[in-house]
């Protein structure tokens, strides 16, 4: 993907983005996600961050992609869940309950989409030079980054609603799209102002749209 990850397209400051191009950017990674959630044997990716959203032009617009499944597991039909004696993920974009108790859900992936929002809207990495220790405390006690006044209220409403500190009160990825392609109505390039696939899971072949497997 030429433009690399959001991670770094935010990084580097090298794209202006409007609003209607953070609504596109968020809609196809939630589509990429929700995929995941409603296959007949849901899948967690359990790894969501801006590193792995890919990236490139297309015309206008930007097509994104979802990489990075070596932490995917197909989700367990039981009442523990994926429950595991250690906790996957990154820090950054760790849900409460996995700094608590180690169990992933859908939950927890959409905690993690809420992260990559604010990122997407503040362009520049959470948490910026706090250490780790602070960093879970904050998660685990209820904190939550200070979302920039700059933000449309319904953008920021989404992001409050996917980092919900219990998981029973996230919307699911299907609620999310819906959400957003609300929020996308109200921006468009004419009237706002600025503030390929393969199996990349074993067993599992991923030949969808909104995946990569880290080949441009």
């Amino acid at each position: 993907m030429s433009l690399g990850s959001l991670y770094d397209t935010l990084k580097q400051k090298t794209l202006q983005l409007q609003w209607s191009d953070r609504c596109l950017i968020a809609t196809q990674m939630i589509k990429g996600i929700n995929y995941l959630h409603t296959r007949h044997k849901p899948i967690l990716h359990r790894d969501i961050k801006s590193l792995n959203i890919l990236m490139k032009r297309n015309g206008e617009d930007f097509l994104v992609k979802v990489a990075d499944f070596g932490l995917a597991v197909v989700r367990r039909e039981t009442s523990r869940q994926s429950s595991y004696t250690h906790s996957v993920g990154t820090l950054l974009w760790k849900a409460p309950e996995l700094l608590k108790m180690g169990k992933h859900t859908e939950a927890s992936d959409v905690y993690a989409l809420g992260i990559v929002f604010w990122e997407l809207g503040a362009g520049c990495e959470p948490y910026e030079e706090s250490d780790e220790s602070t960093i879970s405390e904050f998660v685990r006690r209820g904190d939550r980054l200070d979302i920039p006044a700059s933000f449309p209220h319904s953008f920021a409403e989404l992001i409050s609603r996917a980092w919900g500190h219990e998981p029973r009160t996230r919307p699911n990825c299907q609620q999310l799209l819906s959400l957003i392609e609300d929020i996308s109505r109200d921006f468009t390039r004419s009237n706002e102002t600025q503030p390929p696939t393969g199996k990349v899971l074993k067993h599992y072949c991923l030949d969808h749209e909104y995946f990569s497997n880290w080949i441009t």
